[in-house]
């Protein structure tokens, strides 16, 4: 008799760093001048300075570039897709 095989979860794919995405993704994107940020634990209260405005999760800084998550240390964003993340 055979064992049932306990599938284990698919775990998503780690988000690059913006050094990792490849030279022609990087040649595509936006300036992005990030002059402040504050993480809370509450998403509400998260914000980010960037390009002189105040962004909140969920912000398109442009064209297919949205700013997904704010963490205590790095932002979330998504280019035409593409996720990845940058340090603050």
């Amino acid at each position: 008799m055979l064992a049932a095989k306990a599938s284990a979860p698919l775990e998503a794919a780690p988000i690059p760093r913006l050094a990792e995405l490849p030279e022609s993704v990087r040649r595509e994107l936006p300036k992005l001048a990030i002059s402040g940020s504050v993480y809370s634990e509450d998403p509400a209260s998260r914000f980010v300075i960037a390009n002189g405005e105040v962004l909140r999760e969920g912000a398109k800084l442009g064209p297919e570039h949205v700013l997904e998550q704010i963490g205590a240390r790095e932002l979330v964003l998504r280019f035409k897709g593409q996720r990845y993340r940058q340090a603050l």
